[in-house]
């Protein structure tokens, strides 16, 4: 016997899963008032469209130095980092009102940074970890599919209700519910089975090396990054942005902003479902590749000077992103060992988010223009540009739904 606890049964398993999505999809409903009320009230108070979508930026910027949280997740037992990292994000959503009624715009980019770094944690922990623990291997693709599309359904929700309570009750109202759904993801996180850390018999940084040289000689997983963070170079902050057009260059309302992010969230959980089933048969990495192709011709859509066709073109984008994400999930999952899964995905994360913070200041500066197109070319320039170096690149074969067969449990436990 090695210590390790024993496998909880496929019945309890399944269960915990579905404990575990439908948690996490209560946060993520909370989440989508404070993505609403940030950029809505900093640009109400400052008038600056780049500050609206550095809110998002911020939150984004803890993905640069992700690979020194992304060593603490292979470190420690998994489900209590789950745990602090949720209950740390409730906390510092909940302070963000005090410090909208001082004004105090520094702090509350602060506490956004703290999110951000809480929320890099939670989800290297959730998605890369819990949730392929807690599904049986040969459905590892219909469980990142079940868990994107939940989360994606409750993301649709989220703005219309809480466009609705921002203008009931506040940018104080809409956060408070935001931090109190973190409370029930970490009361669930309780009761989940202990995920064992990696061997740490090596220091941390000995520890975050061999992060670094895996990521560097793993097949597939460098070309993977260079591509997810030209795609997010251009469109990485693309739900922020369109809260800027819809305010200041349509002027609208903020509930009828929240029905298009419900709309684009909704595109998402589409494109999630869709993931493991457009071109089931055919390999991880040209089902990869064809979900590129379907973001870079919905931000086509967005650069016409039609609002109803950039709403239409927002869906399209948020439904390839939906699809995108469940395939280099699983892409990621069947090319990295589980004894390396945190310092590996920090690593790609550190670029792939990185690039989304660069995306939110290069949209936020490009959205204040006159012309439509020069707006959202950024996007439309990376979405492309991601998709040429996908179908560019030859495949590496580790990476195949194939590889899957010669995981061993080791490596799984």
């Amino acid at each position: 016997m090695d210590g390790t606890p024993p496998s909880p049964r496929p019945a309890a398993t399944m269960h915990r899963f579905w404990l575990l999505t439908l948690a996490a999809a209560v946060s993520k409903l909370g989440n989508t008032f404070l993505n609403l009320a940030m950029p809505w009230t900093l640009l109400a108070d400052t008038g600056s469209p780049l500050l609206a979508a550095l809110s998002l930026g911020v939150q984004n910027l803890p993905y640069v130095v992700s690979p020194l949280l992304g060593g603490l997740v292979d470190r420690y037992e998994r489900r209590k980092v789950f745990l602090v990292s949720e209950l740390v994000q409730g906390v510092a959503v909940a302070l963000i009102p005090l410090l909208l009624t001082a004004h105090r715009i520094a702090g509350i980019l602060v506490l956004l940074l703290v999110v951000g770094c809480a929320s890099v944690v939670s989800n290297l922990t959730s998605d890369f970890s819990l949730v392929p623990a807690l599904s049986p291997p040969e459905r590892l693709a219909e469980a990142y599919s079940a868990y994107a599309s939940t989360v994606s359904v409750a993301r649709c929700v989220g703005p219309a209700v809480a466009g609705g309570v921002l203008a009931a009750m506040g940018p104080a109202g809409a956060l408070w519910i935001d931090a109190a759904t973190f409370l029930v993801t970490a009361a669930v996180a309780v009761t989940l089975p202990k995920q064992p850390p990696a061997p740490a018999s090596a220091g941390f940084l000995t520890m975050l090396s061999e992060g670094f040289r895996s990521f560097r000689r793993l097949p597939g997983v460098v070309r993977l990054t260079v591509v997810l963070a030209l795609y997010n170079l251009g469109a990485g902050s693309m739900p922020a942005i369109v809260v800027v057009l819809a305010e200041n260059a349509w002027h609208w309302s903020s509930g009828r902003a929240g029905l298009v992010l419900a709309a684009g969230a909704a595109g998402s959980a589409l494109g999630a479902w869709l993931g493991p089933r457009v071109l089931a048969g055919a390999s991880t990495a040209r089902r990869v590749g064809c979900w590129f192709g379907v973001c870079a011709v919905a931000c086509a859509l967005l650069v016409p000077p039609w609002p109803a066709l950039t709403v239409l073109g927002f869906f399209a984008l948020m439904a390839g992103e939906g699809g995108m994400n469940v395939t280099t999930n699983e892409y990621r999952f069947r090319a990295i060992p589980n004894a390396l899964t945190g310092r590996v995905n920090s690593i790609m994360r550190a670029f792939i988010v990185g690039a989304t913070v660069l995306s939110s200041v290069l949209l936020g500066w490009s959205v204040d223009l006159s012309d439509q197109l020069l707006r959202l070319a950024p996007a439309l320039v990376g979405a492309a540009a991601a998709c040429a170096v996908w179908a560019a690149v030859r495949p590496e074969p580790a990476a195949e739904p194939v590889a899957a067969a010669g995981r061993s449990e080791e490596q799984r436990a």
